[in-house]
This record gives C-alpha cells, sequence and structure tokens, in this order.
C-alpha cells in the first residue's frame, strides 16, 4: 500500500497540508519489514522521496 502513498507524496502540494499522511509513510519507511524488502529487492526512486 505504500506505492500509492509514495506517489502522492512525490507531488509536494499533495503532502504539504496532510501532515498525518506524511507521519504514516515515514512509519512505513521505519518498518523493519520495509527495510528488509528494500534490502532484497534493492531500492527504487521513491522510497526516499517524503521532503
Amino acid at each position: 500500500m505504500s506505492f500509492p502513498l509514495e506517489m502522492a507524496a512525490m507531488q509536494a502540494e499533495l503532502i504539504e497540508n496532510r501532515p498525518k499522511l506524511k507521519q504514516f509513510i515515514e512509519r512505513i519507511h521505519a518498518r523493519p519489514a520495509y527495510k528488509h524488502a528494500l534490502e532484497r529487492g534493492g531500492k527504487y526512486d521513491f522510497a526516499n522521496s517524503i521532503k
């Protein structure tokens, strides 16, 4: 479910006024399972797109 949220986060105006959404995406990125998936599958461009 993180992919659509990360796509939305790439549009700055979509996330600027939604601090809870930004926090939710940051919590997803902090999860051990998410980090493990990136280790196994490799990074992708949207993984660190949150500003």
